[in-house]
C-alpha cells in the first residue's frame, strides 16, 4: 500500500505541474457571429457585429463573423465553442427561405449536441419556423410584437444566472417586444415584461429572456437586441456578455445549498484502478446539480486495495 500511495502522489504531482506549465495555458474560446437573414433585415445587426467584437476583444474570446450558411456543413463548426445568432431572420411564409437544411441541420444538431453554446439575440426566434427541432433549441417561436419600439417594464426573475445577475431586479427598457408561441415552460426563465406597460391587454408577465440546457448544449436567448441603440447600451451589452459565457460554459449559475446525508448516498463498490477488493463509497457529490467536480469518501473493506492508475509503469 505504500508504493502505491507513493505512486498516487507521483501522479498527483504529475497533474498539478501540467496544469500550471505553461504548455497547458488558456486557449481563447472560438465563437462564430452569424447573421445571414432570408426574412427581415434589422438595422441593428451591423452595429450589432461591432459592438459583439468589442465584446469578445474584451472577453478573450477569438470571433469570427459569417453570413454564409455553408459554415454549418460539413466540419465547418469545428473548433468553434459557441454560436451567436444575431437577428438570424427567415419568412415563416416561405419554407424556401429557411437555410438550415440537409447537412447544416445536422451540422448545428451535432454541434449543440456535443456540447457546443447557442446564443440567440431578438429574431433568432424568428426563424426556421419549419423545423420543430430549432424552435425547441431556442425555447419559443415569436408569434407577433406590438407596433413600434415601446418603453416596457421589465423585471429579473432569476437572481442565480449569470445574464439575470447583470440586470436590476426591476428596470424599464426600450425595444422591440416579442410575444411568443410554443413557448418552452421548462426553460430557466431570467427576464420577463409587463405587457400592460406598453399598452397589451395581456395581465401576466411575458419571457423576454431565459436558458436552458438542451441535448447536451447550452441555449441563451434574450429577446432584446431589435434597436441599433441597443448595442451601445452597457445593461445590454453586460446580459448578452453574461449569457455568452455562460453558453460557451465559462460561467455557472451561483451554487445554491443543499444538504446530503451521506448514509443515504452510500454504496458497495470495488475501489478504482484494478479494483482490488471492495469499499463502502460515499457517493457525497452525487446528489449536487451541474457538478463538474467529484468528491467522495470511500473506506477500503479488509483485504482490499486501491490500485495502480493504468497510466503509470
Amino acid at each position: 500500500m505504500a508504493a502505491v500511495a507513493i505512486r498516487i502522489v507521483g501522479a498527483l504531482a504529475l497533474i498539478l505541474s501540467l496544469a500550471f506549465s505553461p504548455a497547458a495555458a488558456w486557449a481563447a474560446p472560438k465563437v462564430l457571429l452569424f447573421s445571414h437573414t432570408t426574412g427581415y433585415r434589422h438595422a441593428s445587426i451591423e452595429p450589432g457585429i461591432a459592438a459583439i467584437r468589442d465584446l469578445a476583444k474584451r472577453e478573450g474570446f477569438t470571433l469570427v463573423a459569417s453570413e454564409d450558411p455553408a459554415v454549418f456543413e460539413s466540419d465547418g463548426l469545428d473548433g468553434f465553442t459557441a454560436i451567436i445568432l444575431l437577428n438570424t431572420t427567415t419568412d415563416r411564409k416561405n419554407p424556401a427561405s429557411e437555410w438550415l437544411v440537409g447537412p447544416r441541420r445536422a451540422g448545428l444538431q451535432a454541434f449543440v449536441r456535443g456540447g457546443g453554446g447557442v446564443v440567440g439575440i431578438h429574431a433568432a426566434a424568428d426563424s426556421h419556423a419549419h423545423w420543430p427541432w430549432y424552435r425547441r433549441m431556442i425555447g419559443g417561436r415569436f408569434a407577433r410584437h406590438p407596433e413600434g419600439t415601446p418603453t416596457a417594464d421589465l423585471h429579473r426573475t432569476d437572481a442565480d444566472h449569470p445574464a439575470a445577475r447583470v440586470l436590476p431586479e426591476s428596470f424599464r427598457r426600450t425595444d422591440e417586444y416579442y410575444l411568443f408561441e410554443d413557448f418552452d415552460p421548462t426553460v430557466t426563465l431570467l427576464a420577463t415584461f409587463d405587457p400592460a406597460s406598453i399598452g397589451e391587454a395581456a395581465v401576466n408577465p411575458k419571457p423576454v429572456a431565459w436558458a436552458h440546457r438542451f441535448e447536451g448544449g447550452r441555449v441563451f436567448y434574450t429577446a432584446m437586441g431589435h434597436t441599433p441603440e441597443s448595442y451601445s447600451e452597457p445593461l445590454f451589452l453586460a446580459h448578452l456578455a453574461a449569457g455568452l459565457r455562460w453558453a460557451a460554459g465559462l460561467q455557472q449559475p451561483a451554487a445554491k445549498g443543499i444538504v446530503i446525508d451521506e448514509k443515504q448516498v452510500v454504496r458497495q463498490e470495488p475501489p478504482p484502478h484494478g479494483a482490488i477488493g471492495m469499499s463502502t463509497a460515499y457517493r457525497i457529490s452525487d446528489a449536487a446539480p451541474q457538478r463538474s467536480m467529484e468528491f467522495r469518501k470511500r473506506v477500503l473493506h479488509p483485504g482490499a486495495a486501491i490500485g495502480i492508475p493504468p497510466d503509470q509503469p
